[in-house]
């Protein structure tokens, strides 16, 4: 009797083991699976929204629903578009590097501006965050805080 308690209880346990996720992993998936349902369903800002994991219990956002403007400010020679851009741009391409899919596919879609400087562009939108240019909780200055 005692043997078969053992055997269920190590039989219950093992699957548990090797399905083990995160709080943030299980929260990404249904949010993810909740934008793709909401985007079927015709909702264009669904469509373009991105999320990564970036800790246990840590979950970002992102909405790859303005680049289009924010290019075409930037072309236009609005710097503080171009700023916007780049961290958006840096964002989801750190994101890409941890195998997301959804943001290596926004990184590599030809929407990004050719020939700029985006180092510079990035500690030009540090600089804006330490000065008050962009407000400390902005998505410019949330996703530099986790570059």
């Amino acid at each position: 009797m005692i043997r078969f308690a053992l055997v269920v209880c190590v039989l219950t346990l093992i699957p548990a083991l090797f399905a083990c996720t995160t709080p943030a992993e299980d929260v990404a998936q249904k949010i993810q699976t909740k934008a793709d349902e909401t985007c079927k369903a015709g909702n264009e800002a669904a469509c373009h929204t991105i999320i990564q994991v970036l800790g246990p219990t840590k979950v970002a956002f992102e909405s790859t629903l303005s680049v289009d403007e924010l290019r075409e400010d930037c072309t236009s020679g609005k710097h503080i578009a171009c700023e916007q851009l780049a961290v958006k741009h840096a964002e989801l391409s750190s994101w890409c590097s941890t195998g997301n899919s959804r943001a290596c596919a926004e990184v590599e879609a030809d929407a990004w501006p050719h020939g700029w400087d985006e180092p510079a562009l990035l500690d030009a939108a540090r600089l804006g965050c330490i000065q008050g240019k962009f407000q400390k909780n902005s998505d410019t200055c949330q996703a530099l805080s986790t570059l």
